[in-house]
């Protein structure tokens, strides 16, 4: 990311878009997103999309999606939803919890958060995943804490 562009988030207001993009930007950039490719829309404040590629080196021993993997990516849709009605301002998981309803068995999955409820000081949301096809894999609640800084990028 440009450096002109990191101080601009750290100095001044974003306009929606532009911050949007930030936080697809650092979601793109973070190490865990090299080892498990993933791609985040956030096509809305307080809605986002996580895109899970699947392929064999995220199975488990049965030869299908580990549910920890599940949980990463309905934890991302999740957090980047809170976090896309902070204002610039970063969040922090506090809590998560998952429910794995169907072996995923397909080559993509794909995770939606959408926040139910923000607060002062935390934000709560809902998340569901869907497999090829629409069918709905993985439910889950997460609780964002928003952190009293400034997203800066990555």
């Amino acid at each position: 990311m440009p450096i002109a562009r990191i101080v601009l988030a750290m100095t001044a207001e974003l306009d929606e878009a532009t911050y949007f993009a930030l936080l697809q930007e650092t979601f793109h950039a973070a190490p865990i997103t090299q080892h498990v490719r993933q791609r985040l829309d956030v096509p809305a404040k307080g809605t986002a999309t996580v895109t899970l590629a699947i392929d064999a080196s995220l199975h488990h021993a049965g030869g299908a999606l580990h549910g920890g993997i599940i949980g990463l990516v309905l934890d991302n849709a999740g957090f980047f939803a809170a976090a896309s009605t902070t204002d610039g301002f970063w969040v922090a998981t506090a809590e998560f919890k998952v429910n794995l309803l169907e072996v995923v068995l397909g080559d993509e999955l794909v995770a939606t958060g959408t926040v139910l409820r923000r607060g002062r000081h935390l934000v709560h949301t809902e998340m569901r995943a869907v497999a090829p096809g629409g069918a709905l894999v993985a439910v889950g609640l997460g609780t964002y804490a928003t952190l009293p800084r400034r997203f800066r990028g990555a």
